[in-house]
């Protein structure tokens, strides 16, 4: 058989070897950088966590800075809600609508049946 003749040779597994490690590469890759990012998430919740701990030391140990912050707290509570004055507006309702009639053209008949509230 001539050289012209053969079927061409293919790479034979060596394509599925490579897929395979590339794969694999692929996976090992995303698992370190899922580990790396939830180090962070971890290292940044410590870190508040030591934020906050400190703080309530300081607030348990210093009187100024406990009346600093209340004053601080009351002038944020006023400032952001903006209480109303204290003025209150009485209102009432008054149903002037009478109950729908039966010659009345573009109504159909009450499909609900009738109001037990209605006299």
């Amino acid at each position: 058989m001539a050289t012209d003749e053969r079927a061409p040779g293919g790479v034979g597994c060596l394509s599925m070897v490579i897929g395979v490690v590339v794969l694999a590469a692929i996976v090992v890759l995303i698992f370190f950088v899922g580990i790396v990012v939830l180090g962070v998430v971890a290292a940044l919740l410590v870190i508040g966590l030591i934020v906050v701990a400190v703080d309530r030391v300081l607030l348990a140990l210093s009187p100024k800075r406990r009346e600093r912050r209340a004053e601080q707290q009351r002038t944020s509570l006023w400032r952001f809600s903006q209480a109303p004055s204290g003025v209150v507006i009485d209102t009432t309702a008054i149903d002037t609508t009478e109950g729908p009639q039966d010659g009345e053209p573009g109504r159909g008949p009450d499909r609900l049946g009738p109001d037990p509230t209605r006299d």
